[in-house]
Formats: structure tokens, C-alpha cells, sequence
């Protein structure tokens, strides 16, 4: 009977392919479930934004500004505690069935970037719908809040502005899931400043959000900024927070429950 022999580029092959499948799963388990329940809190948005303009209008009243200053807001908080839900609910049963800590943080950038792009497209087709709206009701419509100096380009520039930010509030959030679950209430509560610094950076870069009004307000930030730079600025922050996301991913411990 003769022996199998197998080499080390075989093993090489079994391993990636493994990994591959691993990426897969993670990926398709946070990315489905980000659209899913994505598409129920945008849904409930629509209604809002066509909803309460023909409510004001029927009462007689005019309305400065649309609603969609709300979604500029929620969306990436919203994001944020997807992330903390999803890697919550994967960690234990991916770890548990062989996979990689490596495969994990693929899968979920994966699953983050996908769901950064649909809401970053949601959000600028939703902007439409409300200028629409106030078209036909003879509103005058202005995009509320500060935002980037884009010009003609200004719908594609907010909504690339959102899903930056969309994908670096869900990766923050997976990183303060993964820094409670090795180091525990007190030190995984501090570890929440380095993500909170990411978040206020996101959205001074991107000129969007709740921290970038409360720079304005205190006068550490400017309304308005080029877009190149601001967007540039936002890659920037993203990259670390992937670096940020994979280091207490890679520190991840389990620890038994009591």
C-alpha cells in the first residue's frame, strides 16, 4: 500500500482555499444581515422624507430643510451597532469551527465595505427624492448641515462621504466588541477613546455627522472644505481603522462564561 505524499504547495492550496471559504461565510453572514436590516431602516426614512413634507404642506406650512439631515446622522451610529451585533453573534461559533482570526477580519471588511456603498447610495438617491419632493411643492430645497465644496459633483461626493463614514463607524464598532469581549467592562471601555478619536476624524474629514457639528459649534473645524482633501482625509481615517479593527481582533480572547 503506498503512502500519499503531500506537499507543501498542497497544503498551501487546502489552507487558501479554506480561507477563502471562511471569507465567504463571514462575509456573506454580516453583509446580508447589514442590508436586510439596512433595508428596513432606509425604508423607514422613505416614508419620513415624502411623509412629513406632504404633512406640512397640507397644513399650510413651509418646511427650510428636509429630513435627510436625520439619515446623515443615524446611518453611520446605526452602522456602528450593527458592527457591534454582528461580531457579537460570529465571533464564538467562526472561532469555534476552525476559523482564522485573519479570516474573520477579511470577511467583516468585506461585509462593511458592501454595506458602506449601499447606504452611501441610499443616502444619495434618498437626497433626490426629497429635492424632488420639495420641487413639486415649491419649496425651496438646500442640503442642510456643512459638507464638502464638491460643485455639480456635490451628490456624489456626499454620498461617498457616507459610506466612508458608514464603513469606518462599523469597523469601530466591531473593534469595541472585539476590546470588551478580551479585556472586559473596565480597560475594554477605554479602549473605546482610540475609536471615538476615528469617528470624530471621519466626520471632520467628510464634513458630516454629529462630531463635525460639534467642531463647528466650537469652532475647531470649518463649515466647508474641498472635497478632494476631505475625501482624501477620509480613506486615510478608514485605513486606520482597519488597522484598528485588526489589532483587537488579532488580541481577541475568549473568555468562559460565569
Amino acid at each position: 500500500m503506498s503512502a500519499v505524499v503531500v506537499t507543501r504547495a498542497d497544503r498551501d492550496a487546502f489552507v487558501a482555499r479554506v480561507h477563502a471559504r471562511a471569507v465567504r461565510r463571514v462575509a456573506r453572514s454580516v453583509g446580508q444581515a447589514s442590508l436586510v436590516i439596512g433595508a428596513a431602516f432606509w425604508a423607514i426614512f422613505l416614508v419620513t422624507t415624502v411623509g412629513v413634507p406632504l404633512v406640512v404642506h397640507q397644513a399650510g406650512g413651509v418646511m427650510g430643510g428636509g429630513v435627510m439631515t436625520g439619515a446623515e446622522y443615524a446611518a453611520p451610529w446605526f452602522a456602528l451597532s450593527l458592527g457591534m451585533i454582528a461580531l457579537a453573534s460570529l465571533v464564538v461559533p467562526h472561532l469555534a469551527a476552525g476559523g482564522t482570526r485573519r479570516s474573520l477580519v477579511v470577511g467583516a471588511l468585506a461585509a462593511a465595505l458592501v454595506a458602506g456603498v449601499a447606504y452611501g447610495v441610499a443616502y444619495a438617491l434618498m437626497l433626490l427624492v426629497e429635492r424632488g419632493l420639495f420641487g413639486a411643492l415649491g419649496w425651496e430645497w438646500q442640503q442642510l448641515g456643512s459638507g464638502l465644496d464638491a460643485g455639480g459633483a456635490w451628490l456624489v461626493v456626499t454620498g461617498v462621504g457616507e459610506a466612508i463614514s458608514v464603513v469606518v463607524y462599523m469597523l469601530v464598532g466591531m473593534a469595541a466588541q472585539a476590546a470588551y469581549r478580551t479585556f472586559g467592562v473596565w480597560r475594554g471601555t477605554a479602549l473605546l477613546l482610540p475609536g471615538l478619536a476615528l469617528l470624530l476624524l471621519v466626520d471632520h474629514a467628510t464634513r458630516n455627522g454629529a462630531f463635525a457639528d460639534a467642531l463647528g459649534g466650537l469652532g475647531l473645524g470649518g463649515d466647508h472644505a474641498p472635497a478632494g482633501l476631505g475625501l482624501l482625509q477620509a480613506v486615510v481615517v478608514l485605513a486606520l481603522a482597519v488597522a484598528w479593527m485588526w489589532w483587537q481582533v488579532r488580541l481577541l480572547r475568549l473568555r468562559p462564561t460565569r
